[in-house]
């Protein structure tokens, strides 16, 4: 599982719980005497740890908003070609690889995502529909290696990662 699925299935965990629990308070309140006089009193002169739940609350906010903005910013691979820097976004990387896929299993998506790892890597993540031969991956390889030389002048090696469906 990739990191960013791991963080979002925790957030999503966490607001979960917070929205059941809330619902379960409000659920509970009308039979809870003595907590609903604590709670009017505390709303009423509100003690120090409310400042300290409150700048907790906006401090876990924040750090959720940090992380979800530094996994979600674009993501773009880059070439050195003779002493010129140029810089690709995964988009245009997942359109070449996606189009020469069509071209091979007309009318299904393959490609579940494109990959970059560190500055120099490039990993296609694909589910096939049927098993295949070795054959044919070595041509996938010849192939799509051969299409991103000749368009975008990558020469690394690729990593691909197939998924069972």
């Amino acid at each position: 599982m990739r990191s960013g699925n791991l963080f979002f299935s925790a957030v999503h965990f966490f607001v979960t719980f917070l929205i059941f629990g809330t619902g379960a308070l409000f659920i509970a309140l009308p039979y809870a005497d003595y907590f609903r006089i604590q709670l009017v009193n505390m709303l009423i002169h509100p003690p120090n740890f409310c400042f300290a739940i409150g700048g907790a609350l906006v401090g876990f906010g924040t750090l959720l908003f940090t992380v979800l903005y530094l996994m979600n910013r674009r993501c773009y691979f880059q070439l050195e070609m003779q002493g010129t820097k140029i810089k690709v976004d995964e988009k245009v990387i997942r359109d070449f690889v996606s189009t020469y896929f069509t071209t091979l299993f007309p009318g299904q998506n393959i490609v579940n995502a494109i990959a970059i790892k560190g500055k120099s890597m490039i990993e296609v993540i694909l589910s096939l529909p049927q098993e295949k031969e070795e054959d044919f991956f070595e041509k996938v390889q010849e192939e799509l290696g051969a299409i991103l030389a000749h368009r975008l002048g990558y020469q690394n090696p690729f990593l691909f990662t197939f998924v069972e469906t």
